[in-house]
């Protein structure tokens, strides 16, 4: 019988790819815990064939999960769920796991957005859903091999539903793995400050195809996103999510500790044609303001003009 702790990674990108990464390689041949990887296509083949490269900074790792496969019949029952997708993928990607769920499974969605935890209870009910995001420039860079870009990363999750057992566990698998995770007791909170961060920065960066450091050397461009910082801000507030303006702040110099040519995920998509994530990252605040009889006008232009390409 195995009374391992299971863990299922989905989706093994640049944020799967790098958190998965580090937990395979702490727990690889362990006694206590199992990591298990959920990809597909080429990018399987080569995790199977070679194991997964992982790139921070300087240094890289060949790390091999317990097992890897696009079959969720092939893992069984397990007890945390990372979810890594891209948010287009969330309801197929979840549903897809939904027999390896049990009502004693941690799910931890890492997608961007602010409402991907209210989505996934509404597929699997009985799961223990918890709120999280994570800041990391990472990507794959081809099938097998992801890089983290910068120094800079941290993991935040939370949810009052966990008794202090489970969140003291979560907390020390984390740490042995050398992943920086923090358990905030107001995750909502966390969540929308991040969004505030990602989600003008990817409506920005797409439209004017420009990557952080242009937007940083510039007073027009900065002027502009701060501007489109200041209507995320004004939707949170409106929400009861209390956002403070000096988070703007915040959100530059987080910016100044990245590479100056990191741009955003959803500028990376338009421009190499792939499915994108901007009804995520603009039209859900385009949807809400007017929920919420705000006017954005920055961002309905933008919306404008991403939702056409």
């Amino acid at each position: 019988m195995n009374n391992k702790y299971r863990i299922a990674i989905i989706g093994i990108g640049g944020v799967g790819g790098f958190i998965g990464g580090k937990l395979a390689a702490r727990y690889r041949n362990s006694d206590n815990v199992e990591v298990i990887f959920v990809a597909r296509g080429n990018h399987l083949k080569a995790i199977r064939e070679n194991g997964l490269k992982v790139i921070i900074a300087e240094t890289e790792m060949i790390v091999h999960p317990d097992l890897a496969t696009d079959d969720p019949l092939q893992i069984g029952p397990v007890d945390l769920v990372l979810c890594c997708t891209k948010t287009y993928h969330l309801e197929e990607s979840v549903r897809a796991m939904a027999n390896n769920i049990t009502s004693n499974t941690i799910v931890l969605p890492l997608f961007n957005g602010v409402d991907n935890a209210e989505k996934i209870k509404k597929i699997i009910p009985q799961a223990k859903v918890l709120d999280g995001c994570i800041y990391l420039a990472s990507k794959l860079l081809s099938s097998g091999v992801v890089k983290q870009a910068g120094n800079f990363y941290a993991l935040h999750f939370g949810g009052s539903i966990l008794p202090p057992e489970q969140s003291s566990f979560l907390d020390t698998l984390f740490s042995d793995a050398d992943i920086h995770a923090v358990n905030e007791s107001d995750i909502l909170k966390r969540v929308w400050t991040k969004f505030a961060f990602v989600s003008p920065l990817a409506t920005y960066t797409s439209a004017n195809n420009i990557c952080f450091g242009e937007i940083l050397e510039s007073p027009v461009h900065s002027a502009a996103l701060k501007q489109l910082m200041s209507e995320v801000i004004m939707l949170a507030v409106s929400k009861g999510i209390p956002l403070e303006a000096v988070s703007i702040d915040a959100n530059f110099e987080m910016m100044a500790k990245l590479p100056f040519e990191t741009t955003s995920s959803l500028h990376n998509d338009f421009s190499n044609g792939r499915q994108t994530e901007v009804e995520t990252l603009t039209g859900y605040v385009v949807r809400e303001a007017k929920n919420h009889n705000l006017q954005l006008n920055n961002y309905e232009a933008f919306y404008q003009q991403l939702s056409s390409r």
